[in-house]
């Protein structure tokens, strides 16, 4: 058994570790033999030239928020193998017929990473399924993420929970080591990214469809709106996933501001949002964040759709991402989304249209006699896998390669069972108290015979205490 530390201390840990330049820290180069013979697939990128991918850091106008932007895209060549046996090759950079592109991806991630050991975006110049599963033609796209959480089961168990709550996609991956120029660069996840593609990510109309991202790093980017939630903020701004940059217009960019200001006001005000939002897929958004325990409210990577520009269609919450502060919330608490003032949801939560508030808990009502089994299950499959067995081998790799003390997949995986083992039962005392009627007057009654005081609602259901209520974003009146 590993005893658990607090995940803020392991995570502050390993953020000291891999700031280090590269100068400043032993590091030992690893036999790319070695790499081949841990197991999991290799991805082996040779870049044009030897060039190097290349960044800077950034800051928001106000001097605070820092950031990380890339400074070049470097053409490359990309294969992908696995015992050797080649599984994909792009074939010698060529613009527009093969080859790829490979560039830093920004953010905080990049911020404090090893100029070395970064997390990347691939761009292929034809679309292909660099997961390599059996039918190409349906997965084949031309845009993929190196992502930097191969070795914790934060982004795998989180991941699966998006498919158990519903949402319109999940982002398939597989863990990888990748190298280089010859030079070994660590442990990743290889995944999907966020991208219109109607066959097998997010679906919108190729003329008329939006997705956008509440963006907290709005000003690195070239393209960028405002709306009536955050205009008189420096905090956030929306940015553009679709369409591509060179195809967004003053109309467009017009139009979906206010589809998101109209429903803003709907949700402020208690007006019928519903018809504005999908609030199944926003319930799902947040109950999964809830479930996970995540403290980050800022970085979340809250993304929107419109499938097209009829009246028909609303906006939609279709992916969740970014699971770096699974498990960092206290286990009777929700996530810091749940109550943040920077979301919408403690608004709508509290809302006096219990439209959101009915479809959270009736989706958690749904959702949670087999909750705790199935993850339980899930990680207890994928541990006893070769592909575990292999990413632990490599984590050794990768902690050798750059100094680096990243705890076994077992510490991981005995901290989100530890979690599922708790959390969920003490979260669904809180979510029965949720009012999905209206405001709730909580009654105390006093029990004489245990002299301590039990709380009710005005239909007679037992309750929590109100501060715990509050707490959850209840109105309470006495």
């Amino acid at each position: 058994m590993y005893t658990l530390v607090n995940n803020r201390l392991h995570a502050l840990i390993v953020i000291l570790l891999v700031t280090m330049s590269a100068s400043s820290v032993a590091q030992s180069i690893v036999d790319t033999a070695e790499v081949h013979q841990a197991g999991l697939r290799v991805v082996e990128i040779t870049t044009v030239n030897g060039e190097e991918p290349q960044g800077k850091a950034v800051s928001h106008p106000n001097g605070t928020n820092f950031n990380y932007i890339y400074t070049n895209k470097v053409p490359c060549q990309i294969v992908i193998t696995l015992h050797h046996d080649t599984l994909y090759n792009s074939g010698a950079y060529q613009e527009g017929t093969s080859g790829a592109t490979i560039r830093i991806n920004g953010n905080t991630s990049a911020y404090y990473s090893n100029v070395l050991n970064m997390p990347y975006k691939l761009k292929l110049e034809k679309a292909a399924d660099l997961l390599c599963r059996s039918q190409e033609a349906q997965y084949a796209d031309k845009h993929w993420r190196l992502l930097k959480d191969a070795v914790s089961l934060n982004t795998i168990v989180g991941l699966r929970l998006s498919q158990l709550v519903g949402l319109e996609w999940t982002a398939s991956y597989t863990p990888c080591n990748v190298i280089i120029n010859g030079d070994y660069r660590g442990c990743y996840l290889l995944m999907e990214t966020v991208k219109r593609n109607n066959k097998c990510r997010i679906s919108v109309d190729k003329q008329q469809g939006y997705i956008v991202e509440r963006d907290p790093y709005w000003w690195k980017e070239e393209h960028y709106f405002a709306t009536s939630w955050y205009e008189n903020a420096n905090t956030y701004r929306w940015t553009w996933k679709y369409p591509d940059e060179e195809d967004i217009t003053t109309e467009k960019e017009l139009f979906i501001q206010q589809c998101i200001n109209l429903a803003e006001q709907a949700i402020r005000t208690g007006g019928p949002y519903e018809r504005h939002i999908d609030v199944d897929s926003y319930a799902k958004w947040l109950l999964a964040h809830d479930i996970l325990g995540t403290r980050d409210s800022g970085g979340s990577n809250m993304y929107v759709k419109k499938y097209d520009e009829s009246d028909s269609t609303l906006l939609a919450m279709p992916c969740l991402w970014d699971f770096d502060s699974s498990y960092e919330m206290k286990p009777d608490s929700f996530s810091r989304l749940h109550i943040s003032a920077n979301a919408y949801f403690s608004t709508l939560l509290k809302s006096s249209n219990k439209t959101f508030a009915k479809a959270y808990v009736t989706l958690w009502n749904d959702l949670k006699s087999g909750l705790t089994d199935t993850i339980t299950s899930f990680i207890h499959a994928y541990m006893a896998s070769d592909e575990a067995k292999a990413l632990d081998a490599s984590r050794l790799l990768y902690n050798r390669r750059f100094n680096y003390a990243y705890p076994s997949l077992e510490y991981s995986a005995q901290q989100a069972l530890q979690w599922f083992s708790t959390h969920p039962s003490l979260m669904d005392a809180q979510i029965q108290c949720i009012d999905t009627v209206g405001t709730s007057a909580i009654l105390p009654v006093v029990d004489n015979g245990n002299k301590r005081q039990r709380y009710y609602d005005l239909l007679g259901r037992r309750t929590a205490k109100p501060a715990v209520l509050k707490k959850a974003g209840i109105n309470v009146l006495h």
